[in-house]
């Protein structure tokens, strides 16, 4: 068997930390732009990478191997439309974030204008783009994807079937094309809103992916960075078979020289910007296998911060995309205050502390200014009493107690892929877990506690004191 390297240095311009939650490697660009996508449609490329199709192709249907499970995706447009392709992904992409930046209502629709729409997608808002991005929106709307055990409930912890159209419903205040004022309103299907809402999204950089010089290259980078998180955290090396590569972006072709051929700019504009070390080829024909070497990410450690936003009602990804864009802690100290003193109801309290962030002179502090400079981290311990703090916990200990040992695994396993356990645990380590829980062999309430307990450790020193209380 034959083997070929190609592999290009990474750039020597200097390291530059940004305040995602990862590390990015050098060359990136100077702004750094925070964002997230969701895993299921990033990883299942449900948008070709093509620029353009033909008239002609209006469905698809791709089969693929993942593991043991055999995954069906069929996309099928309506009569008048082709499937989404090119500038679509970017509009997806803006609207996901659009609906993170709006705290993840519950019914899944952003109002926005067109204008902050084409902003978000990182285009200028010239007549042509205007009518490009309407185009966009009716082919998304217009589009139903069928996926037999490919769609990942993050709360259940397993493949499902799925059907949706990719946009449910959009409705403009007014239909000219090239109106600046025009105003949307545009809902998600509940299966991405709810899979956004549970934290199934990985960091996506928009300021690397707008720079990115075409459709077809920010298509590639987008299906092949959600591939390189599938696992829950960042992997640095992603193989994938060249024919079954080719087809998940639209590759048309049983030809390997031609898929190469097609994968090549992309190859060389991500080598170029330091996104991938290299890409290295093995094999021959058909047998041929690509493995994408990626340039390394560290996670950066602020745990605690994340988990006080959380455990007070805010979505992972809301709290992790406002953690990003104000890497500042004080500000979000003083809204911990501000909300564990705040005397009304709180019937939305992820909305709530989340307005606490976003508007902190709507609410009083309650301590001095000159109490905040020397804290570093608990908050809340600082300023409730100990009583209350016993009382939240025994609640939170209730809650859980109440649920069946199946809904307690399934927390559980939503707690250890969110605090990045889960790539630590082996297949043997998982089983003994899972037959722990459900004969009740383990308190899932010891095992969260030393989770959190450990926040300040490293997720491999996690996973070792969850292996160490399993048991034989």
């Amino acid at each position: 068997m034959s083997k070929k390297v190609a592999r290009e240095k990474n750039l020597t311009a200097p390291e530059r930390v940004t305040a995602l939650d990862v590390v990015l490697p050098s060359g990136l660009g100077s702004v750094a732009s925070g964002g997230h996508d969701e895993l299921n449609v990033a990883r299942l490329s449900l948008i070709s990478a093509q620029s353009r199709v033909p008239s002609s192709y209006t469905s698809w249907t791709r089969t693929y191997q993942a593991g043991e499970t055999t995954v069906t995706v069929t996309c099928t447009a309506l009569t008048g439309h082709v499937v989404p392709h090119g500038l679509d992904n970017d509009v997806m992409v803006a609207i996901i974030n659009l609906y993170l930046e709006d705290g993840c209502p519950e019914d899944g629709t952003i109002r926005v204008s067109m204008h902050r729409l084409l902003q978000a997608a990182g285009l200028n808002g010239s007549a042509h783009y205007y009518r490009e991005v309407r185009q966009c929106l009716r082919r998304l709307q217009s589009t139903s994807y069928q996926i037999v055990q490919g769609w990942w409930v993050h709360g259940r912890q397993r493949h499902v079937d799925a059907t949706f159209n990719y946009l449910w419903k959009v409705t403009a205040t007014r239909e000219d094309d090239d109106d600046i004022r025009s105003a949307l309103e545009i809902r998600l299907p509940d299966e991405v809103a709810r899979s956004i809402r549970d934290g199934y999204v990985k960091p996506l950089d928009l300021g690397v992916y707008r720079d990115l010089s075409s459709p077809p290259v920010r298509a590639v980078y987008r299906v092949l960075d959600a591939l390189r998180w599938d696992s829950g955290s960042a992997q640095n090396r992603v193989t994938v078979n060249l024919l079954e590569w080719g087809e998940r972006l639209s590759i048309y072709s049983a030809e390997p020289d031609k898929i190469r051929r097609v994968l090549q700019p992309a190859h060389e504009e991500l080598t170029h910007r330091g996104i991938l070390l290299g890409v290295e080829i093995e094999g021959r024909g058909k047998a041929q296998q690509l493995t994408y070497v990626f340039a390394p990410v560290t996670r950066l450690p602020d745990p605690e911060l994340l988990h006080e936003l959380t455990r007070r009602g805010m979505y992972p990804a809301v709290a992790g995309k406002y953690l990003h864009d104000h890497p500042d802690p004080v500000p979000v100290q003083r809204a911990l205050r501000q909300f564990d003193a705040y005397p009304g109801r709180k019937q939305n309290a992820g909305a709530l502390l989340r307005d606490m962030l976003i508007h902190p002179e709507r609410y009083d502090d309650p301590l001095p200014l000159a109490a905040l400079r020397g804290e570093r981290l608990r908050p809340a311990a600082a300023v409730q009493p100990v009583l209350l703090e016993q009382e939240v916990e025994a609640a939170q200990v209730a809650e859980l107690l109440a649920l069946s040992p199946a809904r307690q695994l399934s927390r559980l396993e939503h707690q250890l892929t969110f605090m990045q356990v889960t790539p630590h645990l082996s297949g043997s380590d998982r089983e003994r877990l899972k037959r722990g829980v459900l004969n009740q062999q383990v308190s899932v309430v010891h095992l969260i506690q030393t989770l959190l307990r450990s926040l300040s450790q490293s997720p491999e020193e996690r996973a070792a004191l969850i292996r160490a209380a399993l048991p034989a």
